[in-house]
């Protein structure tokens, strides 16, 4: 049994924490503190693709107090650096830190944040939801984990992913793990916002918008050295369920900050406005919509 900490339990922290409870670690999630009391009161509700709900009840606090062997950082782009005050780095000390960031960049800050910790670039591939402070719904039939296991810790957090019953696969290239993760989430989350709908429309609506959001963010990752199939990515886009939605679309439509820096970001500094005209264009757009 390891001692897991969840730093922010939305859609994935809540998923994960869920999980990780249910296969018997000792869970500890840091969040508001209105989200910690709730989860206090009313224990962590995750209710599966079969419909099936598991309640577990994980210590929750508003910050972290008590050593860890792993921390989830889960929260959103635009939600790190204020979470990071709730995780004081003389309490995390040489742990684990596994970030759930949308982009590339933030491996570097919790380097700089938590320099005895160890931090474990990973991404997942998953639709969730967190309907209230407790209540997370996982909506898509998979959920996949890649960790950058080009370190012990790294190759020790497979083991403890994989322990929660998920899918997990290892990477020893952690710009490969992030950039594989932005190829396919750039696409989907700027094409669905921007067109106000789910993947299904977007798709069939501005098929060519599509191709060319996936074509510029595979060449933004050859700046950095990860050679990405463009062909294989849109493949994977196809087959979603048509009424997918990304959590960006999600967040425009609840009036919540979006990441639009953290996912478009990355492929417009890495090749200019001009080698990225899609993507400057989509992120325009959604910019002058807000």
């Amino acid at each position: 049994m390891a001692r897991i900490g969840v730093l922010g339990p939305g859609g994935i922290g809540g998923l994960l924490a869920a999980r990780f409870g249910a296969a018997g670690h000792d869970v500890t999630v840091v969040a508001t503190e209105a989200s910690a009391a709730a989860l206090t009161v009313r224990g962590l509700h995750l209710t599966g693709p079969d419909g099936a709900t598991t309640v577990t009840r994980p210590l929750a606090r508003p910050w972290l107090t008590d050593p860890v062997d792993l921390l989830v950082v889960a929260v959103k782009a635009t939600d790190l650096l204020p979470a990071l005050a709730r995780v004081p780095a003389a309490v995390l000390g040489g742990a684990t830190l596994v970030p759930f960031l949308n982009g590339v960049d933030h491996p570097a800050l919790l380097r700089a944040a938590y320099p005895g910790a160890v931090v474990v670039p990973a991404s997942i591939a998953v639709e969730a939801t967190r309907h209230r402070a407790g209540v997370i719904e996982h909506l898509s039939p998979f959920a996949d984990i890649v960790v950058a296991n080009g370190t012990p810790a790294g190759a020790a957090a497979v083991d403890l992913f994989a322990s929660t019953g998920l899918r997990v696969t290892g990477h020893p290239d952690e710009s490969a793990v992030l950039w594989r993760k932005l190829a396919f989430l750039a696409p989907l989350a700027l094409s669905t916002t921007v067109a106000d709908a789910p993947i299904g429309p977007a798709r069939t609506g501005h098929p060519e918008r599509l191709r060319a959001l996936v074509e510029e963010t595979v060449a933004a990752a050859g700046t950095a050295g990860v050679d990405i199939d463009a062909d294989a990515v849109a493949a994977r886009l196809d087959a979603l369920p048509a009424t997918m939605q990304s959590s960006m679309l999600k967040d425009r439509r609840s009036g919540r900050p979006m990441e639009l820096d953290a996912i478009a970001g990355p492929i417009v500094r890495a090749l200019g406005a001009d080698r990225a005209p899609a993507t400057a264009e989509v992120t325009g757009a959604i910019l002058a919509a807000t």
